[in-house]
């Protein structure tokens, strides 16, 4: 009997940890990743690739690699560059800020590389773009994982099995001190 309340104990918490993990794991930023906003445009649209904290040295030039359909009629503010790797930027204060403009005639998911020239941080990012040429799509980020109000019942469920392990182990407790108060 003791064992089994001891696994029951041991299985909940297991799936008290790894119904967490995740939350847990999401409660830091990938600092690989640049944030297109919008990430998706129309074509002929704009977005602008940002960083969460500066990643470079202050005023870095930044080396930009673009891939996808018709990737070199993009263009970075108003220059156009005759291919898409001689893209470049500065990093200001360490942080990433770069607008790019999408040609009329592009299409799909373009991926975006941004390599600081002395430092050697790579960031990767990516914007999709769709629909008719038209202005640029009003929006912002995607939403991708939870927020606060969505895990809710998450954090309910765990607070129960935590309670309710509890009570198992003080029923245990509680068992094997009358078995000794009966055995003496």
């Amino acid at each position: 009997m003791k064992t089994t309340i001891l696994r029951a104990v041991v299985a909940l918490s297991i799936a008290a940890a790894a119904v967490m993990a995740p939350t847990a794991a999401n409660a830091y930023p990938d600092q690989t990743v640049a944030v297109a906003s919008p990430s998706v445009v129309g074509p002929g649209g704009k977005t602008t690739f940002t960083s969460s904290r500066p990643v470079f040295q202050n005023d870095e030039d930044v080396l930009i690699s673009i891939t996808g359909i018709n990737a070199n009629g993009i263009t970075l503010a108003s220059v156009a560059p005759q291919t898409n790797t001689s893209l470049r930027s500065k990093a200001v204060s360490g942080s990433l800020r770069v607008p790019l403009t999408f040609p009329q005639n592009a299409s799909g998911r373009y991926d975006v590389t941004f390599t600081g020239a002395r430092s050697g941080v790579v960031l990767r990012g990516s914007v999709t773009v769709s629909g008719a040429p038209s202005s640029p799509a009003k929006g912002g980020l995607a939403v991708t994982g939870f927020d606060a109000a969505s895990t809710t019942g998450i954090w309910l469920a765990g607070a129960g099995l935590v309670v309710a392990g509890s009570a198992v182990v003080a029923g245990a407790a509680v068992r094997r001190r009358r078995r000794r108060t009966i055995s003496v």
